[in-house]
């Protein structure tokens, strides 16, 4: 299968006893066991994964994709390693970024210029403000932290 766009490297996530991986090339995620590093499980999901980002409740991960699939998020619920619902805010999703207590996700929008902001509660689109062709979004509650 063609690579659209490479996968970031720290585009992955940890979420209980869990590592939710990008899988380059493959339409899933790919989960191992932390304390292991065993395989544990294959969620199908709609594309090539980009981001896969855990909610820091760590309930749920949400997930983002390349071309041509760039228009579509997907959010697994991690205790059934599933996908519980598909969302479909917006053209280029190419950023998501949690509030600081993860009661909303930000999601940029490229190519309609906003940013889309999502309950991570209900899933439910709550707010829209417009942006000039965002491409990322970084909250001040983690400029000192490293990585994702």
């Amino acid at each position: 299968m063609p690579v659209y766009k490479m996968p970031h490297l720290r585009g992955w996530s940890m979420a209980g006893d869990y590592a939710f991986l990008l899988t380059i090339g493959r339409h899933e995620v790919l989960v191992a066991d932390n304390r292991s590093w065993k395989e544990h499980a294959r969620v199908p999901v709609l594309g090539q994964p980009v981001f896969v980002m855990a909610e820091p409740t760590g309930k749920r991960v949400w997930v983002n994709f390349a071309f041509p699939d760039n228009g579509v998020v997907q959010v697994i619920d991690v205790p059934s390693m599933r996908v519980i619902k598909t969302l479909h805010p917006g053209r280029a999703i190419l950023h998501m970024e949690f509030t600081a207590r993860g009661d909303a996700v930000w999601l940029s929008s490229r190519d309609d210029d906003k940013l889309v902001v999502v309950d991570t509660t209900t899933l439910e689109t709550v707010g829209e403000l417009p942006a000039r062709g965002p491409s990322g979004i970084f909250f001040s509650w983690r400029a000192a932290r490293m990585g994702m």
